[in-house]
């Protein structure tokens, strides 16, 4: 009898840290009187994963030890290890308040003084969600849930703090009555796609759109995402969410059918959840194939801290999306711990600067010349770069500076409604991406036979070109502005143009000029004169 006592007695135990296990807290908290009252503490390990993933298991375990010492000898009371980095600790309610709040600053404060290596102390924290007075009557997983969305509200909040459930209990029955309706509101329609326009900052062209969902609640009309996709991620329904919003981009996308901006790149959120589904892209697929839509002028964003946390796994299926045909970018980057050396690894197409990373670094100048440099490293990666969060003309003068010309923000647009961001996309599609070309063939009239040049000098000829079956215009030297060729100003039809021509110089002088720009206009306030502004592009010498 005594054996078996023994091994039951050792199944309540964690093996790692000689806390008490889940099965022993719930065999505790079976003994109490149903009279009674506890207060319960719940406490995560913040950023424990990196550890782990940086450092190895072995060196995992031995900080879960550490920290296992550290709440036993700070809450000298029933403390168990519910699995993985969390922890629960049962007070008795002659505990007060004051003593709670007491023992959970010095679990704050100890973590920074901890005898484990600092370069790993740095990374963690905890943040602990708290219970007061409950009644023994109810049922322990009750009680668990509360101090359990207490926690997460303190990571909420930002980690390494407590938070008292009191504070939170209308956030509670909130979250409470938006879980009993989601399932009712995703059969009923009553999620709705908004589309965020990504627009050319210097051609002011439309580049594309994020998708993003709008919950139209019956009752409380529009709900924006930040009232129920935290709580989705956490119960899992995000996953649904993101399959039906991407459903429903392919149904619109398949009705923009014959209009400028049918075939703009749309972009998706998706969870983690998915990127552990080997099945994920075949199921995108099948989607888009029932629209008719092609997987290229479809991206699928990941937020940076998924790459962070599974670096190996979602390389992995990003490599199997974009072989599928889809465009893949990060998003939020710059949010957390962006982790600049996995950008060599990452086989995506676009980077999402986040808001906050620009409007914290563009007032700076260390943080601009970061914002740069990490624009400039993408570019150089061969990575598309779009900026979130545009809202002034002095981040888009700022940002189209550093190189990156594409941009989504409040600016050009907040999130619209399908009709509201068709009339948006129609009006924002009519800079079409014109080209004139001149074939040179005996004349300077252009191959639609729309625009024709003039020639200033003499001395020009057409002859055979460099390349087989093609034509060339011979230009005789001269001095400034002598023997040139005028092409009209309405090549140049918006702010962003290219000038494609080859060139094969005859003779090389110290400074030949092969094309420049000059652009005549009358001066302000009706003075005489005129001012002119030239741009060369030149041949350097030998």
């Amino acid at each position: 009898m005594e054996s078996i006592q023994n091994n039951q007695n050792l199944a309540s135990l964690d093996y790692l840290t000689g806390l008490v296990n889940r099965r022993g807290i719930y065999e505790y908290y079976a003994s109490l009187d149903k009279k009674s009252l506890i207060h319960a503490m719940f406490i995560d390990i913040d950023n424990f994963k990196r550890v782990n993933d940086i450092y190895g298991h072995s060196i995992g375990d031995k900080l879960l030890i550490c920290i296992s010492q550290l709440i036993s000898e700070n809450t000298r009371s029933f403390a168990a290890r519910m699995g993985g980095d969390e922890y629960v600790v049962l007070f008795d309610a002659s505990c007060s308040e004051e003593s709670i709040i007491d023992i959970s600053e010095r679990m704050l404060t100890g973590m920074q003084t901890l005898d484990f290596r600092k370069d790993i102390l740095s990374l963690v924290s905890l943040s602990i969600g708290i219970v007061m007075n409950q009644s023994v009557s109810q049922q322990l997983d009750d009680i668990l849930a509360k101090c359990d969305a207490a926690m997460y509200q303190a990571k909420y909040d930002g980690k390494n703090r407590y938070t008292i459930y009191k504070e939170f209990e209308k956030t509670i029955e909130i979250n409470r009555n938006i879980e009993l309706e989601m399932e009712d509101a995703l059969a009923n329609g009553e999620f709705e796609v908004y589309f965020q326009p990504k627009v050319n900052m210097i051609t002011t062209d439309l580049y594309g759109a994020e998708a993003l969902s709008r919950w139209i609640h019956p009752a409380d009309g529009i709900r924006p995402p930040d009232t129920y996709i935290p709580l989705f991620e956490k119960n899992g329904f995000i996953s649904k969410l993101d399959m039906y919003i991407y459903e429903e981009v392919c149904r619109i996308k398949s009705t923009w059918s014959g209009n400028a901006y049918a075939h703009i790149p749309v972009s998706v959120n998706m969870s983690r959840l998915h990127l552990y589904d080997r099945q994920f892209p075949d199921k995108l697929i099948t989607i888009a194939n029932k629209y008719n839509i092609s997987p290229t002028e479809l991206e699928i964003e990941i937020t940076e801290s998924i790459f962070i946390k599974d670096s190996s796994e979602m390389i992995c299926m990003v490599n199997r999306l974009r072989a599928q045909g889809f465009l893949v970018s990060i998003d939020d980057f710059g949010s957390g711990f962006s982790a600049l050396n996995l950008l060599k690894d990452l086989p995506v197409d676009t980077i999402k600067l986040d808001k906050e990373f620009l409007h914290e670094s563009a007032n700076i100048s260390r943080g601009k010349k970061v914002i740069r440099n990490v624009i400039s490293m993408c570019r150089d990666l061969k990575m598309n770069v779009v900026t979130e969060g545009i809202e002034t003309k002095e981040q888009i003068d700022f940002i189209t500076s550093c190189g990156c010309p594409i941009a989504q923000g409040f600016y050009y647009a907040p999130p619209l409604p399908p009709d509201g961001f068709a009339k948006f996309a129609q009006e924002y599609s009519k800079n079409s991406h014109q080209s004139h070309s001149f074939s040179l063939n005996g004349s300077l009239l252009s191959s639609d036979g729309l625009l024709k040049g003039e020639f200033h000098g003499k001395g020009f000829a057409f002859q055979q070109g460099i390349f087989k079956d093609s034509l060339s215009l011979y230009f005789p030297g001269g001095s400034y502005e002598e023997n040139t060729v005028l092409i009209p100003e309405s090549t140049l039809f918006n702010d962003s143009y290219t000038i494609s021509m080859w060139i094969k110089p005859k003779v090389l002088h110290s400074w030949s000029c092969a094309a420049y720009i000059k652009l005549v206009f009358l001066q302000l306030f009706h003075r005489p004169g005129k001012v002119c502004l030239t741009a060369a592009f030149v041949i350097p010498g030998m």
